[in-house]
């Protein structure tokens, strides 16, 4: 092994000094400028948290206005007036029937379906078929639409009995027979 000038060797210890505070420096500044980076995003975000809490406690007032608006509407005419499965069908058909009368639509056949219960409502169905011009399917459909108690139409069929058989002035507006299930809801508590 050579043997080292004492210049040599000075320098050798300064740079080997330099080296060892430069790792010491490192070993603390940068750990310490990680913390530092990390408690800065928690702060932004926990800012960022407090300020989307404030936003919603300031739309308290607001909603609380809303839902007594809510409560004011009288939701009960938004559901069968029976409880009982027996007389909401009755109820229901009977809406049907004045619908279709008002509307132009011959009531063909008509079967109440089983209800089922979720938690406090009453699904109430019955099946019908019913013949009608195009004109008078759009206005019961319509009628159904807007009805109170509100009423839903599934599995709907429409079909022409026979197009080659209609006179030509049903052309534009067609005899149809029409099949679908409504369903109108009923709250159980109610009397």
């Amino acid at each position: 092994m050579k043997q080292l000038t004492p210049t040599q060797s000075r320098v050798a210890a300064l740079g080997i000094l330099f080296l060892v505070g430069i790792l010491v420096i490192a070993a603390v500044v940068v750990p310490m400028w990680l913390l530092n980076q990390r408690y800065g995003a928690a702060v932004d975000d926990a800012s960022g948290r407090l300020e989307r809490y404030s936003r919603v406690v300031g739309m308290r007032e607001g909603l609380l206005q809303k839902a007594q608006e809510v409560k004011a509407l009288e939701t009960a005419r938004h559901f069968l007036k029976s409880a009982s499965p027996a007389l909401a069908a009755s109820e229901l058909q009977e809406l049907v029937t004045v619908i279709l009368e008002q509307n132009g639509g011959k009531l063909s056949s008509i079967q109440i379906l089983p209800h089922k219960d979720d938690g406090p409502y009453r699904q109430i169905s019955l099946s019908l078929q019913f013949n009608a011009q195009l004109s008078a399917v759009k206005a019961v459909l319509h009628a159904l639409e807007s009805a109170r108690p509100y009423l839903f139409i599934d599995n709907m069929t429409i079909r022409v009995p026979n197009p080659l058989g209609q006179p030509k002035e049903f052309i534009n507006d067609p005899e149809l027979i029409v099949q679908f299930d409504l369903t109108g809801y009923a709250l159980k508590g109610a009397q």
